[in-house]
């Protein structure tokens, strides 16, 4: 065998046994985590360090699953998704490695998997085709002789989006300042600056040198042939000789400038103040440093784990800024701890940086509250041992970007994999002053760091467009007829790449399932349902292995509240768990959840039924090991019951936030927000949404941070408690319990007994609940790009079948996917249509806002002359049945048993949707297309974005917002 085994070490901590493995001929390693999950991944990764910002690891990336040698379709990566049973498919880049992860629980689907990305990492089009790094990366863009010139290009529009964002730019020149040395001053993801600088030449020459099989680093895990793997592997491996070692470590030098001041963008016309960011940042160890890592970890918790944690409660008290945040990044071979403060202002660097002294001096002086430490502590050590469980996402992802952390740089894979030795050694060490001691070296007495400012101005992004728009119109009017004509032949030569169908035998290629390995076999989640004894409530038993770990959820029923009540409910859930209650303080509060559980969290649930009702809930969700059972209950007990809404000022940090944690949804999640929005006008269910964690309830918030800036928090104060006292009656109590069958009436009686001395009072009449003002809107914000949300009810015209789903993943994966993002440039797309009539489109990072509407409108006619082979028509009908098959959590399929039964959704309807799938014919699809026109005469639009191309189609818009 060419595949010679270095060492195997048993890995307990992960249920694994760790196989390394060296190719003879080009020293590429293997890393098998052999155990028996079903689910199992494959990943093969690289070292890539950039050179520059050009992001040219990242557009290969990108680029290599844009056709290959042996499946030279234009894109074998979407249309093996198209068709796969995948539970993950991903290709990501980071600082200084580039890695190509997938996972299925079907061995051939597996198999094929292997074999698409194999092929597209060795043998990629990219090096004979510079339309690939064109359509991927950027060129210059011009249809017509007349028009104006712009930049096009997948890449360049997801990273305008992406370096939007402050967080992004203030990480960017952190990374920049600390190690300006090496390749960590670059942004591998590639600054839209930069990006237009890449030529083919170097893109090529880059693939050629790094992704090559002794610069490859493989991971295998799960219930898998490794024998089978190893020929896949050898197959590319073979022949190809050996090359140097790519040296990832480097002489670490301080930097010599460690006052840094840059700027950020705001929306024209918004008030800058208070909305600064400041940055402390420390190098503080190396990849080879496990202790110091995991230490690191539990100190971010020490300081930062809530708004009582000593450092942050020191910044917030002391008004550096409105949220404060920090810990510790693996930029990559190196360490960093960080402090930032939002909503700041500049001129307080100086008060930031003595009050993160003073407070770490006296932490050092006067010892670590041991009781902190311990919980810190036991809080990392149940969210890594409920990992080791945890089937929602596929722990061999997880396990995989552990070993990379070491093993990326010469270091053993193995032992950053068993983390108890390391939990059990620094409880120890916390007794002896490690961690303080730690924060003296390696923070108080530790010259290599930097400060940063990142002040807000107004506008910066629109003029930098504008500036670069007069570049490019400059440039064009220097080029010659010729070359003018040259670029629009060029340009329309893409389109034509674009737009141009695959040829049936490329794509006969991609390997793919049958018929036959298909299934319309549907696990039936238990859930048992009794009443609750001297209640109108029940008790919902999932009965689930959970290897000693109890779930419980209390649901309040609130159908009776007012529509006007649900942002506060929503901020009141937010509240619980942060405030004092009537017998701990909010730290001691903290502490003992920390301690004793995994976490207690309040939320405002909103259930759509199929009869067209709503059921909401005040939800209170807990989770501890089986031992902690009582303090657990005891804790939702206190917190449900006692929490004292008293304390402005820590309501004000808390809302303070949440506006943080919103904005950051605009700038990486805004897609979603806006086609909640749109739909909205349509779904009182969607509504009730806006007014708990949409805009509505962002905008709600935004006016109670005011009314307590200005003194005003009384009034707010008050309707937060009468909302509060309205929960607390024992009839609205609802109990689900996921875990063994051996310990439900335990479980149940024990919280009965927690909460039997509320008040029982009959609920009020239910209410029914309205949808939005339908409107077309657009929310400006500080983006160079979109985010295009488009809605419709379809519940008259578009029936939810088999065929609808199939339809949809036609949609996403091949229409949408070529109209919005090959040929438009956006970075992702969507469609959906759900059960309760919901018909939605939408697009992430996208350069355009009225074309993609068009395309958007054009799904009918589409649909219509829609003809798939059957061979298409079957990859459709396994990638939409993938999603149903994907494996779930424990604590997943209680919650999902406990919805189904809400909504009124059974496993045989379920099963009943898979033969449909199964039996879709072309005839069907086709004949969804007049639903869809119909449904899409009487549409809804919400865009979040660009100011001056909101204002460019704003004929589209009945009102136009300014989001923040």
């Amino acid at each position: 065998m060419t595949f010679n085994k270095i060492e195997s070490q048993n890995i307990p901590d992960i249920h694994s046994v760790g196989h390394l493995y060296v190719h003879e001929e080009t020293g590429a390693q293997v890393l098998y985590l052999e155990n028996e999950d079903k689910n199992k991944s494959f990943t093969i990764g690289f070292k890539t360090p950039p050179y520059s910002d050009n992001g040219i690891t990242h557009i290969i990336e990108h680029s290599v699953l844009n056709g290959s040698k042996k499946y030279p379709s234009k894109e074998p990566f979407v249309e093996i998704i198209k068709g796969s049973m995948n539970t993950f498919v991903n290709a990501m880049t980071f600082a200084d490695k580039t890695i190509y992860p997938v996972a299925s629980t079907n061995d051939q689907d597996f198999s094929n998997l292997m074999s698409v990305y194999l092929d597209a990492v060795f043998e990629p089009n990219l090096r004979q085709n510079p339309q690939i790094l064109a359509q991927e990366g950027w060129h210059y863009h011009l249809e017509k002789a007349e028009d104006e010139l712009i930049y096009k290009g997948v890449v360049y529009n997801e990273m305008k989006g992406a370096m939007a964002s402050p967080d992004d730019q203030m990480y960017h020149a952190m990374s920049q300042s600390l190690y300006p040395d090496s390749i960590y001053q670059y942004e591998s993801g590639g600054l839209p600056s930069a990006i237009t600088d890449l030529t083919q030449k170097e893109f090529v020459d880059y693939h050629q040198e790094y992704y090559h099989p002794s610069n490859s680093l493989t991971v295998l895990y799960g219930d898998l042939d490794i024998n089978h793997a190893f020929e896949r592997l050898e197959e590319y491996f073979s022949g190809k000789g050996k090359t140097p070692a790519v040296d990832l470590k480097f002489n670490i030098q301080e930097p010599s400038q460690k006052e840094i001041n840059k700027h950020y963008s705001i929306t024209e016309g918004d008030d800058p103040a208070d909305k600064d960011y400041l940055c402390l940042a420390w190098h503080v160890s190396t990849a080879d440093r496990l202790l110091e890592a995991m230490a690191f970890e539990i100190l971010e918790e020490i300081l930062f784990g809530n708004n009582q944690s000593p450092l942050k409660k020191a910044l917030l008290d002391a008004e550096i800024g409105g949220d404060i945040s920090g810990g510790h990044d693996l930029p990559g071979y190196t360490e960093v701890f960080m402090i930032l403060a939002k909503y700041s202002s500049a001129n307080k660097m100086e008060d930031f940086k003595k009050v993160v002294k003073e407070t770490l001096a006296k932490l050092v002086d006067e010892g670590i509250d041991p009781a902190i430490i311990q919980a810190s502590i036991n809080k990392i050590s149940f969210r890594l041992k409920e990992r080791v469980i945890s089937e929602s996402r596929p722990r061999g992802l997880f396990y995989t970007l552990s070993a990379y952390q070491t093993w990326l740089y010469d270091f053993s894979p193995f032992d950053i994999l068993s983390f108890s030795e390391r939990l059990t050694e620094l409880r120890k060490l916390a007794k002896e002053g490690y961690f303080e001691k730690l924060i003296e070296e390696k923070l108080l007495n530790n010259n290599h760091r930097v400060a940063i400012t990142l002040e807000a101005s107004p506008g910066l992004s629109d003029q930098k467009e504008a500036k670069q728009d007069q570049e490019l119109q400059a440039y064009k009017s220097q080029l010659s007829q010729q070359e003018v004509e040259d670029l629009v032949a060029s340009t329309q030569a893409l389109i034509e790449r674009q737009v141009s169908v695959d040829k049936s035998e490329d794509l006969a290629k991609i390997p793919m399932l049958t018929k036959e390995d298909l299934t319309t076999e549907t696990e039936e989640l238990p859930l048992t349902i009794n009443p609750l004894e001297k209640s109108q409530g029940k008790f919902y038993h999932a009965d689930q292995f959970t290897s000693g770990i109890d779930y419980l959820s209390l649901y309040w029923d609130i159908r009776d509240l007012e529509v006007e009540e649900y942002s506060r409910l929503s901020l009141l859930a937010k509240l619980m768990s942060g405030l004092a209650t009537k017998n701990y303080s909010s730290d001691q509060l903290q502490q003992q959840m920390d301690t004793h559980t995994g976490g207690i969290l309040a939320s405002v649930d909103i259930v759509p039924k199929l009869d067209g009702s709503i059921q909401t809930y005040f939800a209170l969700n807990g989770k501890a090991l089986e031992a902690s059972s009582d303090h657990l209950i005891d804790l939702m007990q206190e917190i449900m019951t006692s929490t004292l809404i008293e304390d402005q000022q820590e309501i004000l940090r808390i809302i303070q936030e949440l506006i943080a944690g919103f904005e950051n949804r605009i700038n990486f999640g805004a897609h979603v927000l806006a086609l909640k929005r749109a739909l909205s006008q349509y779904k009182p269910a969607l509504k009730l949404e806006q007014m708990t964690s949409g805009i509505d309830f962002f905008n709600y918030l935004k006016e109670c941070r005011d009314l307590l800036k200005e003194g005003k928090g009384d009034r707010l104060l008050d309707q937060l408690k009468t909302s509060y006292q309205k929960i607390l009656n024992f009839n609205r109590l609802n109990i689900l319990y996921t875990g063994n069958q051996e310990r439900a009436s335990l479980v149940k009686n024990k919280v009965l007994k927690a909460f039997n001395q509320l008040p029982s009072k009959d609920l009020g009449p239910l209410q029914t609940y309205p949808s939005g003002k339908k409107q077309n809107e657009a929310f400006v914000t500080a983006q160079d790009v979109n985010y295009v949300g488009l809605a419709a009810d379809a519940s008259d015209h578009l029936q939810y079948s088999g065929a609808s789903k199939v339809l949809s993943n036609e949609l996403n994966l091949g229409y949408l996917w070529n109209t919005i993002r090959v040929q438009g440039g956006a970075y992702g797309s969507g469609y959906g249509h759900d059960r309760l009539g919901s018909l939605y489109m939408m697009s992430y990072r996208d350069p355009n806002i009225r074309q993609s509407v068009e395309s958007y409108l054009a799904i009918p006619a589409y649909v219509r002359q829609l003809e798939l082979s059957e061979s298409e028509l079957l990859k459709n009908i396994i990638g939409s049945l993938s999603p149903l098959e994907r494996p779930k959590s424990a604590h997943e399929k209680g919650v999902e048993a406990f919805t189904l039964h809400l909504t009124g959704l059974d496993y045989r309807m379920i099963s009943q949707l898979k033969e449909e799938m199964i039996a879709v014919t072309n005839e069907q699809l086709n004949d969804l297309a007049d639903g869809l026109e119909n449904a899409l005469q009487d549409y809804t639009l919400a865009v979040i974005g660009n100011k001056a191309k909101i204002e460019k189609d704003k004929d589209l818009f009945d009102v136009i917002y300014e989001l923040y």
